[in-house]
């Protein structure tokens, strides 16, 4: 269900169109808010549209390290499962001899 909500980042209001259930408007501009106002203390006289790219490569770089984990634990997920259907099917051959 598409709503439109008011939030703010780096004291700007913006008027945004959201259709996600999965994830909170207000808490994604409260997460970009915060790493903008983290950036902005780490660096002297930033713009803030430096302040915003920075920001969206920093959460970029940590949306694709998330990506990367998660794969590697479902690849060896997948490969535990393997081990497991490879262990039981040679349990079944020895009892049905």
């Amino acid at each position: 269900m598409a709503g439109s909500k008011k939030i703010q980042i780096y004291g700007k209001t913006y008027s945004l169109k959201t259709s996600s259930s999965e994830v909170d408007a207000e808490g994604v501009a409260a997460y970009v808010d915060s790493r903008m106002k983290e950036l902005a203390n780490a660096r002297n006289k930033t713009s803030t549209l430096d302040l915003a790219i920075l920001t969206a490569l920093n959460i970029a770089q940590e949306l694709l390290e998330l990506k990367k984990q998660s794969e590697e634990k479902s690849n060896a997920e997948d490969e535990k499962i393997r081990q497991l259907v490879s262990a039981l099917d040679k349990e079944l051959q020895s009892i049905e001899k």
